[in-house]
């Protein structure tokens, strides 16, 4: 991961939509929580994209390795923060089970433990 990031705030509210990194030639546009949305050929191209999908690329379907039984599950976030993601497991379609709520917290998420599906 880079480690030159710019925070890029939403212009109405002043809200962290994530961080623009350069990649060598290229730019990248990063959850608040540095995962990787989209590669760009230009800063301009990679703050857009945030200001455009920032926030609704962390809707959807994830994954996350449990330390305790070391195997993937399909989550959806709860909470999101720069260095630390709160998760609710669910079925693979994204649903929660009703009997079994649970929330799990990764501290310093990264692609080794934090993926969208």
């Amino acid at each position: 991961m880079t480690t030159r990031k710019t925070p890029i705030h939403r212009i109405d509210d002043g809200e962290l939509l994530g961080f623009i990194a350069p990649d060598g030639s290229s730019w990248q546009a990063l959850t608040l929580f540095g995962y990787l949305i989209e590669r760009t050929s230009s800063q301009e191209a990679a703050e857009a994209i945030l200001r455009e999908r920032g926030l609704a690329f962390l809707m959807g379907i994830w994954q996350y390795l449990d330390e305790d039984d070391d195997h993937w599950h399909t989550c959806v976030l709860k909470e999101a923060y720069e260095h630390q993601v709160t998760v609710l497991p669910t079925t693979p379609m994204g649903y929660q089970d009703p009997d079994d709520y649970k929330l799990v917290t990764i501290d310093n998420p990264s692609e080794t433990n934090l993926v969208k599906s």
